[in-house]
């Protein structure tokens, strides 16, 4: 027989351990058994309704703004919160923080919202953001992070990086609350995608007039107050360094990429008289500054572009020369042409021969610009050839085509960012290009929303109009959006927010500022149109004439539309091909959740098991993807004249932006078929594009290779890393989304015969 006796613990507890009694006990109750709260603004009170008729009140003050309707009156405010003291009391918690009491308020408005609708939108606005205390922890000491490899750009375990995810988290979280339930609604399921929602109060992208600067010098805070207030360049060094710092203090600013047009042309009076091995030494000191200036958000660098002409343009051949604090009405860019391509010359040469360690720069990128007299000069040709040796060396090198008669060669615009395009209106050219009273050039975008193109035609299930109405429809909310993001925005910006872009020259303060936040185009993006007309029609773009028809209809119809907005508004909006880098994998598993379906027989990628993969690490874990854009199938075997014959055709129907990829099989092309190559190109109706090729890194040897090896050829080493173009930029593919990655091994890639 078996005595029982007292219960032993095989353990002991530390001296300074307690019970667990004892330790909810020490949490928030005081002496007297008083019950204390802990609130958000770290410190602990007794628990009172009145904090919570209080908070009522304050937060649905938002209503009038946000959803046109009446803040909660006080006498609601005191019945809801007696209601949540009574469950208070029921509960007689352990201890209390100021979330549960929320929850509580929040789930009273829940059971009351069908006599009261409109607590349903209170609800969202007593809404706690943020996440669980797992996945902020687990953020912080890098076990799992918020959005790993939503951008490639950021490296993953920077403590900076981690800081700006968690941050991200709240604010991601924040602003679909106070969207119009329909625009929450669209986002949420994936009709759509609104970008950058972690950046509600700033503008997408910018591409600098480089001529503000070199006549009123640099602040880079805006205002001279936080930061040295410097004067107008007068030696060549401090422009270089200057052009650095003005795309950098820009990303504080910005959501997105930074851009200099016309790079070399402003700066070739600066380097008149100079050696061709000072000019060399400028253009690497500017590479090796803006690839080590790591302080973009989060801990990045500066996602920039320079843009690089071969001459001098004829719109500023005779365009008086901004530098040192003066319009020099004597001189004039058409001058120093000479300077101008010294300088192209040797920032490519730099690009060529990378860094120390023989690694691409992988900022900026230089957007090199296609006309057709440079194919004439050998000066001008030169340049172009050492752009095509850095394609095959890198693929570093975008070609600007303004050849084709859609594009206007004797205007300014610019390519910038992932491939976005903008331009400026002919009525302001002159005054402009001749800085008279101040006046420049201020391109950029305000706001990107993508519309999922596939998912219309799930939607539209094989009807024609109906798949326009669809596009039409989602549209109509991708404006409401960019609208309300525009008010937002100005209203911040005119409040005394956005310095650096909103600074004016301090000595003619009525002159205009460095960025003209109301003239910023406001775009619509699209992803998928590939997927959309295979699942219309049964052909993908590549396999019929009749899907490509209907791909163009559709384009045609967004053309329509996007008319329509900027008669209806006075604004400016534009269609483009979104880069979509985490966008085209987070539209694909919405589809597969909510059109499973139709969505099997067009995802890209592997769907074998993707519901397991999404449950365990989110959808940037699942390798599923949509073709980007209005380009074919990436793993389609189509030769290349094929290929451009079907994306040439969207190309003038995108005033936002496009892109043709070529990806290159054979590791080191030859650089002078290239060149042959690109001169073909550009006499298409193509008005940007890339060579890419695949690189390896070695990080034992710290030698290069060309093509994706999975060990060195030099030191035999396993570890090495893989560099490919994601989307408009390079980087290392360990640190891309699954659908990228996915995207990457099926990719097809021509060889030179093919290319020719």
């Amino acid at each position: 027989m078996v005595t029982r006796g007292k219960r032993r613990s095989n353990s002991k507890l530390h001296p300074n351990q307690t019970s667990l009694t004892q330790l909810l006990k020490d949490y928030n109750t005081e002496e007297d058994g008083t019950i204390l709260v802990r609130r958000s603004d770290e410190t602990m009170t007794p628990f009172d309704r009145k904090y919570i008729i209080r908070s009522l009140m304050r937060e649905t003050a938002l209503a009038p703004e946000l959803y046109n309707i009446k803040p909660m009156t006080k006498e609601d405010a005191i019945l809801i919160a007696r209601e949540v003291e009574r469950n208070f009391n029921a509960l007689n918690p352990p201890f209390v923080n100021s979330s549960l009491i929320r929850e509580l308020v929040n789930w009273t408005l829940l059971k009351l919202q069908k006599r009261h609708p409109e607590y349903a939108l209170y609800r969202n606005m007593m809404s706690r953001v943020g996440s669980s205390f797992s996945d902020v922890w687990s953020s912080i000491w890098r076990v799992k992070g918020f959005e790993d490899r939503e951008n490639a750009n950021q490296q993953s375990g920077n403590p900076e990086t981690i800081h700006k995810k968690i941050a991200d988290m709240v604010i991601k979280k924040t602003v679909p609350l106070g969207l119009p339930p329909k625009l929450e609604k669209a986002h949420y399921l994936g009709d759509l995608h609104i970008h950058q929602l972690e950046y509600p109060n700033r503008p997408f992208c910018s591409d600098y007039d480089l001529r503000y600067v070199l006549k009123n010098g640099l602040l880079a805070d805006g205002t001279g107050f936080y930061t040295a207030a410097a004067g107008p360049a007068k030696h060549p060094e401090v422009p270089i360094l200057h052009a650095v710092k003005v795309m950098a203090a820009g990303q504080c600013n910005c959501q997105g990429g930074q851009g200099l047009f016309n790079f070399n042309v402003f700066l070739a009076p600066y380097f008149d008289g100079l050696s061709y091995e000072k000019i060399q030494q400028l253009a690497e000191m500017f590479l090796f500054e803006t690839n080590e200036t790591y302080v973009s958000r989060g801990g990045q660098l500066v996602f920039s572009s320079i843009q690089l002409e071969a001459g001098i343009p004829k719109l500023w051949k005779d365009a008086p020369v901004v530098m040192a604090g003066k319009v020099h009405q004597d001189r004039v860019y058409g001058d120093y042409e000479e300077e101008a391509q010294l300088f192209a010359k040797a920032l490519l040469e730099k690009f060529i021969k990378g860094d120390q360690l023989g690694k691409m720069f992988f900022f900026p990128k230089p957007e090199i610009r296609l006309r057709k007299e440079y194919f004439e000069q050998e000066a001008a040709r030169e340049i172009i050839e050492l752009s095509c040796e850095l394609s095959s060396k890198f693929g570093s090198s975008y070609f600007d085509n303004v050849i084709p008669g859609y594009r206007d060669a004797d205007g300014q615009d610019c390519y910038q960012c992932c491939a976005y395009h903008f331009s400026e209106d002919h009525d302001s050219l002159e005054p402009k290009v001749l800085y008279e009273d101040g006046q420049h050039f201020s391109m950029g975008g305000n706001q990107v929303v993508t519309i999922n193109l596939p998912r219309l035609a799930y939607k539209a299930n094989g009807d024609d109009d109906l798949l326009l109405q669809e596009v039409e429809r989602v549209m109509e909310l991708a404006r409401d959006f960019l609208l309300m993001k525009r008010e937002w925005q100005l209203a911040f910006a005119n409040s005394g927010c956005l310095p650096f872009l909103t600074q004016r020259p301090r000595d003619h303060p009525e002159h205009p500022p460095l960025v003209d936040l109301e003239a910023q185009s406001l775009i619509i993006g699209f992803v998928g149109a590939n997927e959309m007309v295979q699942y219309h029609t049964g052909e993908a773009l590549h396999e019929s004439q009749n899907s490509v028809r209907l791909a163009l209809r559709v384009l045609v119809e967004m053309e329509r539309v996007r008319k329509r907005f900027v008669k209806e508004t006075g604004l400016s909006f534009a269609i483009a091909r979104t880069p979509a880098e985490s966008t085209a994998s987070r539209f694909a598993v919405l589809d597969l959740i909510h059109y499973p379906y139709q969505a099997n027989t067009t995802v890209k990628g592997d769907t074998s098991n993707w519901k397991h993969l999404y449950m365990e690490g989110g959808r940037t874990g699942v390798p599923v993807y949509y073709t980007n854009g209005f380009m074919i199938d990436h793993s389609a075997s189509v030769p290349l004249h094929r290929k451009i014959a079907i994306e040439e055709k969207s190309f003038p129907l995108l005033s936002g932006g496009n892109i043709l990829n070529v990806f290159l099989g054979e590791h080191t092309p030859d650089a002078e078929a290239l060149y042959s190559l690109t001169k073909k190109i550009a006499h298409t109706q193509v008005g940007y594009w890339s060579y890419t090729t695949d690189l390896t890194a070695c990080k034992h040897c710290f030698k290069n290779q060309p093509g994706l090896k999975a060990s060195c050829s030099f030191c035999g080493s396993n570890e090495v890393e893989h560099y490919s173009r994601i989307t408009g930029y390079y980087q290392a593919t360990s640190n891309w989304n699954s659908g990228k990655q996915q995207e990457l091994k099926d990719r097809y890639r021509l060889n030179m015969q093919e290319l020719m």
